[in-house]
């Protein structure tokens, strides 16, 4: 039976309005009820059985007092059931919307820079090995994402009602329209921000840390929570969006990190000598092999090289 059949019936019960055929299905039902599921359709099976047992408790009251006639048990009973599927009705459309709502999950591959276009005309640009996620609600209800790994660079499109919030390993960056790239890896102690144009607000799980406006940069430390702020020259921040793998004055750490980020290979070295020198170089990553950027930097800092696998080991 459909459930505003279901009501019709039983508000028809309650005020008298019912004939024997009616009655007795409403005395079966009221007799069921504790192998009744009200609504197949509600699979909240921890909710179901809370507001059956609360029924089932009004029932017992009922009968177990006996200040009641069975007419009256019956009535409380159909009250209760009114209730339940009300409330039933409720969950199930609370339940069906948040069932419609939907994740989308988008990785860049490895060597690979990936742009997106976001429904509200925002764009993001996903570095070599990134993931981002948002919701089916995104330019609905809100502009909220979350970069689950790696760094994306964002231009935003002016919204005041609506902030465009970034989520990335414990920060939050707020901004209503600027243009600011994100870093956020698992595997490394620091969180950083960097803005191209206008400002964005950064938070930690507690706190506003810092307003940054265009050339400025925030390092968020995992660890300890601690930060700082510092300037940075863009055209660093943001040479890989444009496909470049620029290197300027890079220690052995950033060439390392740089390398795993386009290429997915993990550079060692036991060498002190290699580790506290510094590289410069810029290269086009679609047209440049890993293989030839280690030529080319064996050549310039008088190195040697293997690769074994994913691992290339200098000496």
């Amino acid at each position: 039976m459909r459930l505003h059949n279901r009501l019709k019936l039983l508000q028809h019960y309650l005020g008298g309005k019912i004939n024997e055929e009616q009655t007795r299905l409403v005395d079966d039902w009221y007799h069921s009820v504790d192998d009744t599921k009200p609504i197949g359709l509600w699979q909240e099976e921890g909710k179901i059985n809370a507001i059956k047992g609360g029924i089932h408790l009004q029932i017992l009251e009922q009968i177990n007092t006996k200040k009641v006639v069975p007419m009256r048990g019956r009535i409380v009973a159909a009250a209760c059931i009114i209730s339940l599927l009300i409330g039933a009705s409720w969950f199930f459309l609370l339940h069906h919307n948040r069932q419609s709502i939907t994740s989308f999950t988008i990785t860049a591959a490895t060597g690979e820079i990936k742009q997106l276009l976001l429904p509200d005309s925002s764009k993001v640009w996903l570095k070599s090995g990134t993931t981002l996620q948002y919701s089916s609600q995104y330019g609905k209800t809100d502009r909220h994402l979350e970069l689950l790994e790696g760094e994306a660079f964002f231009e935003v499109q002016k919204d005041d009602t609506r902030p465009f919030v970034v989520k990335s390993g414990g920060l939050e960056t707020k901004v209503l329209g600027t243009a600011f790239n994100v870093q956020a890896y698992r595997n490394r102690p620091s969180v950083q921000v960097w803005v191209q144009q206008g400002r964005v607000q950064v938070s930690d799980s507690t706190q506003v840390l810092a307003e940054l406006s265009k050339g400025k940069r925030l390092q968020w430390n995992t660890d300890d929570g601690r930060f700082r702020v510092d300037s940075l020259q863009w055209k660093q921040a943001q040479a890989w969006r444009d496909g470049v793998l620029l290197l300027e004055s890079a220690t052995f750490s950033e060439l390392a990190n740089e390398l795993q980020d386009t290429y997915g290979v993990t550079l060692v070295t036991s060498d002190a000598d290699i580790r506290s020198q510094h590289y410069d170089a810029k290269f086009f990553i679609r047209k440049t092999s890993v293989n030839d950027i280690m030529a080319t930097l064996a050549e310039v800092h008088g190195i040697q090289y293997k690769i074994q696998g994913n691992t290339i080991i200098l000496y």
